[in-house]
């Protein structure tokens, strides 16, 4: 394997041969359970996130019928993961080896996470200045740091703010944040922030 800088090699590697054999049963619980939590709250939030349908078509056709038929069965049948999670957070024996589990997993879940803030952010912001914040931390975040990369990462920002706005034509509504700056500000730059 070679070296790579900041990073130790952990069976999540896909240079390891045994990346599939050696999944520890700890982290298949812990992973398992997320996605039932997931589940639940998909579940919760199922009467609120969808609309009934146009036609009367019958049940089996509402917008709702098949995400509730597709999370419950996820929901029995993860109920094993949660099962199994409970029993090893009793036994005292999961959060040293979720730990070992998922080490190697901080980055990943770092970025995920930026990437979070960042669909947080393009509500308040606009899609133009939380992706313009996104792109510069993330290169940030990367160890891109030093003379020509911001200026890459600001032409990959006017390359992606450009291809939404002209190429595709898509464009979002007056963010949030334009209440809180000068009329002038939102009249000229609003529409492309």
């Amino acid at each position: 394997m070679t070296p790579i800088v900041d990073h130790v090699p952990t069976i999540a590697d896909p240079e390891v041969s045994s990346f599939e054999d050696e999944v520890p049963p700890e982290a298949t619980a812990v992973a398992g359970s997320l996605l039932w939590i997931f589940a639940l709250l998909a579940l919760a939030v199922l009467p609120i996130a969808t609309l009934p349908g146009r036609r009367p078509l019958g049940w089996v056709q509402e917008p709702w019928s098949w995400p509730f038929f597709a999370l419950t069965v996820s929901l029995v049948s993860g109920s094993l993961f949660v099962w199994r999670c409970q029993r090893l957070l009793a036994e005292g024996t999961l959060v040293g080896t979720v730990r070992t589990a998922f080490s190697g997993m901080d980055r990943a879940v770092g970025y995920a996470a930026g990437f979070l803030i960042f669909l947080g952010g393009v509500a308040f912001l606009g899609f133009t200045l939380a992706s313009l914040i996104f792109l510069q931390a993330l290169f940030l975040a990367s160890g891109l740091r030093g003379g020509k990369w911001p200026w890459i990462a600001l032409a990959v920002w006017l390359a992606i703010v450009l291809a939404f706005r002209i190429g595709l034509g898509i464009w979002f509504p007056l963010p949030p944040v334009m209440t809180f700056l000068p009329d002038w500000i939102g009249n000229r730059f609003g529409a492309w922030l």
